[in-house]
């Protein structure tokens, strides 16, 4: 299939009409918007003209989402909707739908405090300052200030991960320790809030549904029930910034 795409590229050059393949553009555009260090793309088939693939699987290394830079995702979708692949070289990508969506992504605590440290959790009197957080197989610790009214409080928690609404990581089940001093329940509630979620791949345009966190030395690893697996064979494209 590929030599035949080749060959109507070159018949299509001679001839001097414009060739793309879509795939390629497919691949593009997640590499742009998400600033992808390597990405690779395998199909067992080129899509239709409404930009319908029965088997797409796609490996992408360091992306950021939400400004959160994730190292790896891998994700492999079968009888797959994009819209039409005409618009794909502008950027204008809708996943729309897949019968099966098989996915894991990996995310690094150093990326996470990257992310942290650039983002600001509240405002003025009511917001947190030079926090950090650890992964262990244990579960999850951090500590940082939250400055409430005229108070600069030390605040370490410990917690499990979950996922919310199949996209987000959020703490589970949050043990917070206050540096000497009794606080109302619902100031820790409202600290808390502030820095969740931890992670939110809502704006990453795939119908991802993600069940499970795996917990390791400085990584979380989020994954659907099952893990995709890379297809022995296909039509295989990659990149590399």
């Amino acid at each position: 299939m590929r030599k035949i795409f080749a060959a109507l590229a070159l018949v299509c050059i001679i001839s001097g009409v414009s060739f793309a393949d879509p795939v390629d553009d497919l691949l593009g555009y997640y590499a742009r918007k998400f600033g992808v260090e390597r990405g690779e793309i395998i199909v067992d088939a080129l899509p239709d003209e409404t930009g319908r693939f029965n088997d797409i699987y796609m490996a992408l290394t360091g992306l950021v989402v939400e400004n959160l830079r994730i190292d790896n995702v891998t994700v492999r979708m079968k009888g797959v909707q994009f819209n039409e692949p005409s618009n794909w070289k502008n950027g204008n990508v809708e996943c729309k739908e897949a019968i099966s969506v098989l996915a894991r992504a990996e995310i690094f605590e150093t990326d996470i405090n990257r992310a942290i440290a650039a983002k600001t959790f509240g405002e003025g009197n009511d917001a947190w300052h030079d926090l950090s957080l650890k992964i262990n197989p244990s579960g999850l610790s951090g500590r940082g200030y939250y400055k409430y009214g005229f108070l600069d409080i030390l605040i370490e928690i410990t917690s499990n991960l979950r996922i919310v609404k199949g996209k987000e990581l959020w703490l589970k089940d949050p043990q917070v320790k206050i540096n000497k001093m009794n606080l109302p329940d619902y100031v820790t509630r409202q600290a808390l809030g502030k820095i969740q979620p931890l992670v939110n791949l809502n704006e990453f345009p795939m119908p991802l549904t993600l069940h499970k966190v795996e917990l390791k030395n400085g990584s979380a690893v989020l994954t659907s029930r099952s893990l995709p697996k890379s297809p022995a064979d296909g039509l295989k494209y990659s990149y590399t910034k």
